[in-house]
């Protein structure tokens, strides 16, 4: 009965499309990003709004700090525009969008030289999808694009789950950029009938996919983004298809991250099926964090990654993000050598991981991190 009732949630969310609701700009669109850079994603981010025009029900954006921050006012202008009292985390047609955005870019740009962001990355965009389809429809994405590769000299990292980024002309567009843009779709499951029911008004995978493959031949430069890997992709023996689809030999990196939880798993549960392996796994995982279930997923995910991409010479590409807070001695064991691997959970004052067994595997290699005349097979 409580699954019923989920679906019916999820499919009246799905027909209500978009619920649209105008907000005030931040002071700067362009801010540094230093939970990007930890990633190795970006040096400064940009968003185009405030709430993404997607729905994904694992998304941790939803519960962020700037929505936290601007609730009351938020929850005000949602009852004033649209009649209802909404919130983010309840509603997945809702979305916010911010007044005249493209206008103020321009006026922010105005103020800087054209050197601005030499060398940097800057994430388009970082906490909400600026191919959103609103925004895409409006014409916003592309001014927005248009205003940043004219007016700065920022490399921009495209991040998205909409395929028209693959269609001709968007492939067209940002064929003639060059290198300054790089881009990817983030896609961590191949089951498009899961996805729609979790990842809302998105693409679905397989689109995604494709996508990314035109972008590939028509030689826009493109990176992996298995974020995050949900357990259907391992119970179903679907991770190498997975890998194959995103061609890793055609991405300058490939970016992987297990499903964490935020405490919205049981969204993402209630989507499997009664009685499914996944949805029994998700109950093991996150119902019993004890289990140890969710560090043998995180493990095998990483291992797997790094046997083929070992195998097929692309290991100087990944980039696995792994939060360790929580992971045990032998579930650590599965990252002796750490290569590749981007560690999350905030670090001691050392630099360190605050995970004595990851702590541990740090200080073994770390000696090769600092003796330049030492061919270091980690770097």
């Amino acid at each position: 009965m409580e699954n019923y009732f989920h679906r019916r949630t999820l499919r009246k969310s799905i027909e209500m499309k978009n619920k649209l609701v105008v907000v005030p700009n931040t002071k700067t669109l362009i801010k540094k990003s230093p939970g990007f850079t930890k990633k190795e994603l970006s040096d400064y981010k940009i968003d185009l709004m405030a709430l993404c025009g997607f729905g994904c029900r694992y998304c941790s954006s939803n519960a962020g700090n700037y929505l936290r921050i601007h609730r009351r006012e938020f929850a005000h202008l949602t009852q004033e525009q649209l009649g209802l009292i909404v919130l983010p985390s309840e509603e997945p047609a809702l979305s916010f969008e911010f007044t005249d955005v493209v206008e103020q870019l321009g006026t922010e740009l105005s103020r800087k030289r054209k050197s601005y962001g030499e060398g940097k990355v800057l994430m388009f965009s970082m906490l909400t999808d600026a191919f959103s389809p609103s925004l895409v429809t409006s014409g916003v994405t592309r001014a927005a694009l248009e205003l940043l590769l004219e007016k700065t000299s920022f490399r921009i990292r495209i991040l998205t789950k909409n395929a028209i980024v693959g269609s001709n002309s968007w492939v067209e567009f940002l064929a003639r950029q060059g290198e300054r843009v790089v881009v990817g779709l983030s896609t961590g499951t191949l089951d498009a009938d899961w996805a729609n029911k979790i990842e809302m008004g998105t693409s679905n995978p397989r689109a995604r996919l494709r996508a990314l493959r035109n972008l590939q031949d028509a030689g826009v430069p493109t990176f992996g983004m298995l974020c995050p890997v949900f357990p259907d992709v391992i119970v179903k023996g679907q991770l190498d298809e997975l890998i194959d689809e995103i061609r890793p030999e055609r991405c300058e990196r490939v970016w992987a991250e297990p499903y964490n939880d935020r405490n919205n798993w049981e969204l993402v549960r209630d989507a499997y099926e009664e009685g499914s392996e996944s949805r029994a796994w998700m109950d093991k995982a996150f119902g019993d964090p004890s289990s140890g279930a969710w560090g043998e997923h995180a493990t095998e995910l990483y291992a797997t990654l790094l046997l083929r991409s070992d195998a097929e010479g692309w290991t100087d590409k990944l980039r696995y993000m792994l939060y360790e807070g929580g992971m045990s001695a032998e579930a650590s064991r599965g990252f002796c050598d750490l290569r590749g691997l981007l560690l999350q959970s905030p670090g001691d004052e050392d630099g360190l991981s605050k995970n004595a067994h990851f702590r541990a595997l740090q200080q073994q290699i770390k000696p090769l991190n600092y003796w330049d005349h030492i061919d270091n097979p980690y770097v």
